[in-house]
């Protein structure tokens, strides 16, 4: 008789076995990574929330902020005027972020969470000296905080982290909107050849508003004829800007400018006093021009007699040219239409607005 053969258990009788005989081990441990696994899924889903939704506050709080800086101030067509309507922006800011969604929700933006004043780039803070002031030069900065939480527009609800005592998160985000002095212009807005120098201009680092200037066709220690990128700068050169034959180019702060302080000679002078008289007005009524106002660059004075750098724009009033000088005087509070911040103070504003934070 052939004996019997010994049992041999199969792998899924090994795996069986080893299941039951673990207590059921091995069952909570499948549960345990499951819901590990769910909670790390849960957990990815509401930081993906959280970061978008607070991108979403960031985009309105943005938009929101340059559309207050770009109406807190009133400016006349041709910039000649400039007057402060703070209601305006903070309605126009509010408008905008009621425009804007974070998670679905529309945005109310606060009074209480506006800031507008006078933002000062060396402190990166407001001067609260100058809070409640309706004076346009003390108005540069427009503050902006929109919030997803109990104070506004409700917090964010989560889907998983309220397992774990977070059904909510309380999110907000901020943006500063800067309208300073004129940085940056467009071609053509430059009137003359002529850049003056910064150090001319300010006294105590505000501008001298109503200095009387008088720049000659000679050497000069506070201004310099400039052909702008034209090389090489000459009486040539810089009498085809005077006269209009060549169009000024856009200009930035930063730019290095061509300039000469030599000789002008009597032609390139006397074809200023012709625009003046072609261009300027005629206040007193005697039939000759008295008063053009011109926009320049202002310029700090570099390492070579051939070269300056583009500090910012101001706006001068020419008052008398002839065949050998001409005499200005600095008038504020004036605008370049078109332009973006980023000039010194020399009483012409910019336009447009950026964000600085």
């Amino acid at each position: 008789m052939r004996s019997a053969l010994p049992h041999i258990p199969t792998a899924f009788n090994k795996l069986s076995a080893l299941w039951r005989g673990s207590g059921g081990a091995m069952a909570a441990m499948a549960a345990f990574m499951l819901t590990a696994m769910l909670g790390l899924t849960g957990a990815a889903v509401d930081v993906g929330l959280i970061a978008s939704t607070h991108n979403e506050l960031q985009n309105a709080a943005d938009a929101a902020a340059l559309a207050g800086a770009g109406s807190m101030l009133a400016f006349t067509p041709d910039g000649s005027q400039i007057s402060a309507q703070t209601a305006t922006g903070l309605s126009t800011a509010q408008q905008v972020s009621l425009a804007n969604q974070a998670s679905g929700v529309s945005l109310s933006l606060r009074p209480e969470d506006v800031i507008i004043g006078f933002w000062d780039l060396e402190s990166d803070s407001f001067d609260s000296s100058k809070s409640g002031s309706g004076d346009p030069d003390d108005i540069t900065g427009f503050r902006a905080t929109l919030r997803r939480d109990a104070l506004a527009n409700g917090p964010l609800g989560t889907f998983f982290a309220g397992m774990v005592g977070y059904g909510q998160v309380e999110l907000s985000a901020t943006s500063i909107a800067y309208l300073g002095w004129s940085g940056r212009v467009d071609p053509v807005t430059v009137d003359l050849p002529l850049a003056v120098h910064a150090s001319a201009l300010q006294e105590a680092g505000s501008p001298g508003c109503g200095m009387e200037l008088t720049f000659n066709n000679e050497a000069s220690e506070t201004a310099e004829w400039t052909s702008f990128f034209t090389w090489p700068t000459n009486d040539v050169t810089v009498r085809d800007y005077v006269e209009g034959a060549a169009q000024t180019p856009a200009l930035q702060v930063g730019d290095s400018l061509n300039v000469i302080n030599g000789n002008l000679s009597t032609h390139t002078m006397e074809s200023l006093a012709g625009r003046f008289q072609a261009e300027g007005s005629d206040l007193d009524g005697d039939g000759t021009a008295d008063s053009w106002e011109v926009v320049v660059p202002v310029v700090n004075p570099g390492s070579s007699s051939t070269a300056s750098t583009v500090a910012g724009f101001a706006t001068l009033v020419l008052t008398e040219a002839d065949g050998a000088h001409a005499s200005f005087y600095l008038q504020c509070d004036r605008a370049i239409v078109g332009s973006t911040s980023g000039g010194g103070n020399y009483g012409t504003r910019a336009t447009l607005p950026s964000l600085i934070q």
